[in-house]
């Protein structure tokens, strides 16, 4: 079973090194009228090989590179089984500039460390070792807790990044081989007993999920027509396999 993982608050000093990683000051962010929250969910079952999670961990620093004061950002590990499970997860907020009527240094200063600081953190959600215990793959219930993040951070901008193949495997519905799909109106049964997550307003994109079988077109359907039903929006290009940067608009 999953184990809760409790991470220091974020701090400690910048470096050289960590001020490029995260972008030069201010530089590295584009500025917006409306704060983001980005949030990224991992899959680290035994279905995911070594060098999928490598990418996820590129990707995941990329992307947080193009933070900025106020936006926030919370990571996921999927849960096995149900939502039964104590969660593998963190999240926290970018601070907020002390100084709004003009750019200084010690608000860069602080936003560079922050962002470093972060990624030194999620290496935890992309690490290689210890998943032989692992013993299943719950997006379903995973996606009931990325409802609970939209909750806690509403009027921003909000981006899911999942960093899976998209096999959901649990007790109820396991999508390997397609062993056990979930029934042709299962969607709208949950939709009708209201038991779908609330993802109103949220962009998905999918990184690991192949694209190029018969099976796996149809766990892709499967997730496009759910996502459409919990209120979010998954385009077909930001479904992939391995792409080679994430999108900088994937709903626009």
């Amino acid at each position: 079973m999953a184990v809760a993982v409790a991470l220091p608050l974020l701090g400690g000093c910048g470096t050289s090194e960590g001020n490029a990683a995260a972008g030069e000051g201010e530089g590295g962010t584009i500025a917006r009228s409306t704060p983001e929250l980005v949030v990224f969910v991992y899959d680290r079952s035994s279905s995911i090989e070594d060098h999928q999670l490598k990418l996820a961990r590129d990707l995941t620093n990329d992307r947080i590179r193009k933070l900025d004061h106020g936006d926030r950002i919370a990571a996921h590990e999927l849960l096995q089984l149900s939502l039964d499970e104590p969660p593998k997860r963190w999240s926290e907020t970018v601070p907020q500039r002390q100084w709004s009527e003009q750019q200084m240094t010690r608000d860069s200063v602080i936003r560079t460390r922050f962002l470093r600081d972060a990624q030194d953190y999620l290496v935890v959600f992309t690490d290689t070792a210890g998943r032989a215990a692992i013993d299943g793959t719950d997006i379903l219930s995973t996606m009931h807790d990325v409802a609970a993040d939209l909750q806690a951070a509403p009027n921003r901008a909000a981006v899911l990044y999942v960093f899976s193949d998209m096999l959901q495997s649990n007790r109820t519905i396991d999508m390997e081989g397609l062993r056990k799909m979930p029934t042709a109106s299962w969607v709208t049964q949950q939709a009708s007993n209201g038991t779908l997550p609330n993802l109103t307003g949220l962009c998905v994109v999918v990184i690991g999920a192949r694209v190029d079988t018969e099976a796996s077109q149809r766990v892709k359907a499967f997730w496009e027509e759910y996502f459409e039903a919990t209120g979010a929006k998954l385009l077909d290009r930001n479904y992939t396999l391995r792409p080679v940067t994430l999108p900088e608009h994937p709903c626009d």
